[in-house]
């Protein structure tokens, strides 16, 4: 796996996240969250073999994948600089961690290679098949006023 590849799939870790959890309630040992289920409310009656089975274990494996790369591969210096950067809700440019964490901007931005470089390596189990996200908008077609 490439940089660039770690690259998107930490910057679309919010995205598989927000995926994982509007499929339904994530597995046993994880939070449950309690939002509607989108898969569920919106799904067209006429797909009958609809199966949200398969999305469930692709986003499962690629936030797992991530989370864990992130948690037991790294210091605590890169995990902080991964986390702001690209997993946290409000993310930080590397010259905003620098100061954050009272380090110089080069300082972070070594660390942050150094960070995707062994995420490199940790991740070559996620095939591309898995980073793809489906896009639910025809879901919402209906819902559209007409114009």
């Amino acid at each position: 796996m490439d940089n660039n590849t770690v690259i998107k799939l930490l910057t679309d870790y919010r995205s598989y996240k927000f995926a994982l959890i509007n499929i339904g309630n994530i597995g046993d040992g994880e939070l449950r969250y309690t939002n509607r289920n989108v898969y569920s409310e919106r799904k067209p009656m006429h797909i009958s073999n609809y199966n949200t089975w398969y999305d469930r274990e692709r986003y499962t494996r690629v936030v797992g994948l991530l989370e864990s790369a992130v948690d037991f591969v790294l210091s605590d210096e890169q995990r902080s600089i991964i986390r702001d950067k690209y997993m946290e809700r409000n993310r930080l440019n590397l010259g905003e961690i620098a100061d954050k964490l009272h380090k110089d901007r080069k300082t972070v931005s070594t660390q942050h290679k150094k960070a995707i470089n062994s995420l490199c390596k940790a991740l070559l189990p996620i095939s591309q098949d898995y980073m793809e996200i489906n896009n639910l908008d025809y879901m919402f077609d209906d819902l559209k006023p007409s114009a």
